[in-house]
């Protein structure tokens, strides 16, 4: 009884263990799924009002030109984070608080690797200056980071 209860113990450890593990870009980044709408809830999307304090705010969109917004994210500190969309993102619009500004890359792959950057936005400070990217003719990046205050 107790040699099973063991077992049991120990599956349930490595499954907790297992769940823990957080995938990782080449260059460390944390790499959030958004197409898990567990790891999207968590990932802190919503933004407050363009260009007002914490309204900084990173959005993905299907089409071109910023347009059918697929959702938004809190861009976070400098390092950013990188996001992962496997249907993909046609363009990615950064928006600043007004105070400090937001970037945003595109990239072609699910893991924001060097060398695979469709493109960035530029850096967007305030409420009037959000700048938005669309990734060249037909195509769709598969991750974005956007970065705050850097």
């Amino acid at each position: 009884m107790f040699a099973n209860a063991k077992v049991l113990v120990l599956l349930l450890a490595a499954e907790l263990s297992a769940a823990n593990v957080v995938a990782r870009t080449d260059s460390g980044l944390e790499i959030i799924d958004l197409s898990d709408p567990v790891a999207a809830a968590a990932a802190g999307h919503g933004c407050a009002a363009p260009g007002a304090v914490n309204g900084q705010c990173g959005r993905y969109y299907r089409s071109g030109g910023c347009n059918d917004q697929i959702g938004s994210i809190d861009p976070g500190d400098c390092e950013g984070k990188c996001y992962k969309h496997p249907a993909g993102i046609r363009s990615v619009k950064a928006i600043g608080d007004g105070t400090y500004g937001t970037n945003c890359q595109l990239f072609s792959d699910e893991k924001c690797s060097d060398g695979k950057e469709l493109g960035e936005t530029g850096n967007a400070i305030f409420v009037t200056d959000q700048r938005c990217y669309t990734a060249p003719g037909d195509k769709k990046g598969k991750s974005f980071r956007c970065w705050f205050k850097c």
